[in-house]
């Protein structure tokens, strides 16, 4: 184990999604920002993607080592690369340093295979974006830990509903898109995973704060109901 304090005025915490398929080829899946937040700032509470255009092929280049020696050693499936980037406040250069390896799947996996599902797009090695067939940029603000306890009681069906009636769930004719998953906990723990697909990182994180106020809206009335 290797400890080593990581100083700056601004700090990141990017990630590089990788696989290994069966032949042995490692390849790049995608990079995200991760949302960290909780009692030490360190628990998962989200990801957008991509990574900030700064660093994102910085990222994927030093992700794509690690898979390539990774694969060199006979690991094969999914697994992603943490890091602490700090940016030096004189050259403006982000400095990056990998702090694990996740031989799994994880947070970031499937907010991005929603994307990828829905869209029927492919992300691109050479910009580290994600385009649909019609060659139009996606990007996404995902988290699997929003949660209330406004919320509990509410059912899978209820969430459903209050989708439909505000128009909050994906068709194929939407450039944006909503996709809700982990209901199973939302009646007993208040809690619910959602990913929401934007033309651009405002987009999403618009479409994502829109849905937080129609659940809280919608959590009230029925609460006043009762």
């Amino acid at each position: 184990m290797v400890e080593v304090f990581v100083e700056g005025e601004e700090e990141k915490s990017p990630s590089c999604q990788s696989r290994v398929n069966a032949l042995g080829d490692p390849m790049t899946i995608s990079t995200h920002d991760q949302v960290l937040g909780g009692p030490s700032g360190q628990v998962f509470l989200g990801c957008t993607f991509p990574a900030a255009r700064e660093y994102r092929l910085d990222i994927q280049d030093a992700g794509f080592k690690v898979a390539r020696v990774l694969a060199q050693r006979g690991v094969v499936g999914r697994f992603s690369t943490d890091f602490v980037s700090v940016k030096n406040p004189k050259s403006g250069v982000w400095d990056h340093y990998a702090i694990e390896i996740n031989l799994r799947k994880g947070g970031t996996t499937h907010p991005f295979l929603t994307l990828k599902f829905l869209t029927d797009g492919t992300y691109d090695t050479t910009t580290g974006l994600f385009y649909t067939p019609s060659e139009k940029e996606k990007y996404y603000y995902a988290s699997d830990t929003l949660n209330s306890d406004h919320y509990k009681g509410l059912s899978p069906d209820d969430l459903i509903n209050i989708a439909v009636y505000h128009g909050l769930h994906f068709t194929a004719r939407r450039s944006a898109a909503w996709c809700f998953h982990l209901m199973g906990a939302l009646s007993e723990f208040g809690k619910l995973g959602l990913v929401c697909i934007g033309d651009n990182p405002q987009q999403a994180m618009f479409l994502y704060n829109k849905t937080v106020g129609v659940l809280n809206q919608e959590a009230a009335r029925l609460r006043e109901s009762m």
